[in-house]
């Protein structure tokens, strides 16, 4: 195996890993363990490719990808444990509607379907992240801080795709041009 492979092989297995995570028991140790399995090769994908400079396009589109799935199994896992009252559900649908509003205007205006890396996606993929680890301790304080931040995020990423003549996946905030 070349190691220029070895991001991707990484990301693929978040890919599966998270798919698996949606028929275990999210009150188990098994749970929890598989699940900051993939919170870590969410960043070790990415730290490995730059470090060993086998970064692609195929490997930016596979760790959205993976991602998307992982936030998927996210949020049903959000639903499993109860924490969804009629208006945090409201709040994921309309943030899940931004967020295809600016995938959709990606592809449109810059032919390709994108998510733009900035500090508040990052921040807000952090705090979502950990909302179903610590909801029993915090129940859905951290989910609706979570979903502020990403309302937020998905606001900034809208206006950065409108006011952008080329696309800068990297580009950290609305304030900085990059």
């Amino acid at each position: 195996m070349k190691k220029e492979y070895l991001p991707n092989i990484i990301t693929t297995f978040r890919i599966f890993l998270s798919l698996c995570l949606l028929f275990i028991d999210f009150r188990s140790a098994v749970f929890i363990f598989g699940y900051l399995i993939c919170g870590f090769t969410d960043l070790l994908d990415g730290y490995i490719a730059r470090k060993i400079h086998s970064e692609t396009l195929l490997g930016a589109k596979l760790d959205s990808i993976a991602d998307l799935f992982m936030s998927g199994m996210i949020i049903i896992t959000v639903i499993k444990q109860n924490q969804i009252n009629q208006l945090i559900f409201l709040g994921i649908i309309i943030i899940t509607i931004l967020r295809t509003g600016n995938a959709v205007l990606t592809k449109i205006k810059f032919k390709q379907i994108a998510i733009i890396h900035t500090s508040l996606n990052k921040v807000s993929g952090l705090f979502f992240f950990f909302c179903p680890i610590v909801y029993p301790f915090w129940d859905n304080r951290l989910l609706i801080i979570t979903g502020f931040l990403a309302f937020f995020a998905a606001i900034e990423e809208f206006l950065i795709i409108l006011t952008s003549k080329t696309l800068n996946l990297n580009r950290t905030s609305i304030f900085f041009r990059e």
